[in-house]
């Protein structure tokens, strides 16, 4: 007998002991409870039916519904429309409101028979603390990157914090010196 196949065989037997058994499923209910309790927005459509959004989702929608009367399922549905051709597992876009209020979106096919589709939906804007503490920025220039974020322009963001424009260009400065980058393009790049 060839002891490499005894050897081969004794691996893929041992082997096979250690390997961890699969998980079970989440059930609905321990998955819908999960998704309830995210702060991320998470908005799920079966077909053109919108089947779930979890609380933050429904605020949001909301917020954007009765402050710009924007409709955002509307603007999901159009966006999954536009991208069936090249849909990817995973899908990454950024929408913007009225005000320049950014939205990174989160576009992921769902398995199953349903051939449902999930988006998540992160407000930007809420992250700008934890990035002022990654970075050490004042509260100055967390003002000022986030103002950046939302597509102002230096004499814009002058106005708005009541400073010279020649003081939010050193404002500038710092910040992309603190961040590491080299360009406003790749500020919001990190900041998204």
């Amino acid at each position: 007998m060839d002891t490499g196949v005894v050897k081969s065989a004794a691996f893929a037997a041992s082997a096979s002991r250690t390997a961890p058994a699969p998980a079970p499923a989440l059930s609905a209910t321990a998955l819908r409870s999960l998704l309830d309790r995210l702060s991320l927005a998470i908005i799920v459509f079966r077909g053109e039916r919108l089947v779930y959004a979890n609380p933050p989702a429904t605020r949001l929608v909301n917020r954007l519904r009765s402050k710009f009367a924007i409709e955002l399922p509307v603007m999901l549905l159009d966006h999954l429309a536009q991208s069936r051709d090249r849909l990817q597992p995973a899908d990454t876009f950024t929408l913007t409101a009225q005000d320049n209020e950014p939205f990174v979106v989160n576009l992921m096919e769902l398995r199953g028979r349903h051939g449902d589709v999930a988006f998540s939906i992160r407000e930007i804007g809420t992250d700008i603390s934890t990035f002022r503490e990654r970075y050490h920025l004042s509260r100055r220039e967390s003002q000022v990157a986030e103002l950046v974020l939302r597509g102002s322009r230096n004499s814009q963001i002058a106005a708005t914090l009541g400073i010279t424009p020649a003081t939010t260009k050193k404002h500038l400065s710092r910040i992309f010196e603190k961040v590491g980058v080299d360009s406003r393009a790749r500020l919001v790049g990190k900041l998204a």
